[in-house]
């Protein structure tokens, strides 16, 4: 059985190229569209992103 997940998130990380930029949380949405083969489990899925962007500094 194929499942399929819509996932839309919002929270806020560091972001940015200018050094003014990456002083202050940006709010950043992430729209997610997911098939598989097998069970997707919507609130893991959801906690993995969320934790991956919240650790993480996206310095681009």
């Amino acid at each position: 059985m194929q499942s399929h997940i819509n996932i839309k998130m919002q929270f806020k990380c560091i972001i940015g190229i200018l050094k003014f930029e990456r002083k202050k949380k940006q709010k950043v949405c992430i729209y997610l569209t997911a098939k598989a083969n097998d069970f997707l489990d919507y609130a893991k899925v959801s906690k993995k992103i969320k934790k991956y962007y919240k650790k993480e500094q996206f310095l681009t």
